[in-house]
């Protein structure tokens, strides 16, 4: 048994813990304190390793969704921990960056990947290249300027050199289409909040 195996499961199981979390929300249940994630946390590792068809439910999520990537990944853990404590592992500033990281990264990957640009950036991340020293350069300017996403994309960097997913592209760990999409909607649906709000204190 892999370490990347064992990781497939971490996804999936933070993805049920905030499902029910936010369910519960919808019905008026409390879901803070010490108390509510211990029972939501047992019932999403019992539906996680739920079998069906042979295989544990997490796995099946994972064959839908491969290598979910690790700012994602504690994006839905910081969300569990907020909910639950109302601590800002991620305060607003490195939600931003996650944000305006992963739209930059996925519109650079993903069009040129299908053949829209004169190369194919996803090969940079099969072994050291200019990916690797780019990301150095952020996380440092980053880390200089306190921003909590530094701590991001260090986590990542750990998590590539323990080969904790599936795939051994470091493009994988940094983004995946799930984030870059969420990323696109909230940035847009906050240009659009803010136009609306110059629009509205510009009325009479």
């Amino acid at each position: 048994m892999t370490a990347a195996f064992v990781f497939s499961f971490v996804f999936p199981f933070l993805f049920l813990v905030a499902l029910i979390q936010w369910a519960m929300e919808r019905f008026g249940k409390n879901v803070s304190g010490w108390i509510s994630l211990p029972s939501i946390a047992l019932a999403s590792g019992a539906l996680v390793l739920l079998p069906i068809g042979g295989l544990p439910v997490g796995r099946w999520f994972i064959a839908f969704f491969p290598n979910p990537s690790l700012p994602l990944t504690i994006f839905l853990f910081s969300r569990i921990v907020k909910h639950s404590f109302q601590i800002e592992l991620l305060d607003s500033k490195a939600i931003h960056t996650c944000r305006l990281f992963s739209l930059l990264a996925g519109v650079t990957l993903y069009p040129m990947a299908l053949g829209a640009g004169p190369f194919d950036p996803y090969s940079a991340g099969w072994h050291f290249s200019w990916l690797f020293v780019l990301l150095l350069v952020i996380t440092l300017g980053l880390l200089l300027f306190k921003n909590r996403f530094s701590i991001v994309l260090l986590a990542t960097i750990l998590a590539y050199d323990l080969h904790l997913l599936e795939s051994s592209n470091f493009w994988d760990y940094l983004i995946d289409p799930v984030l870059v999409f969420i990323s696109i909607g909230a940035i847009i649906s906050q240009m659009a909040k803010r136009g609306f709000n110059a629009l509205a204190s510009r009325q009479p």
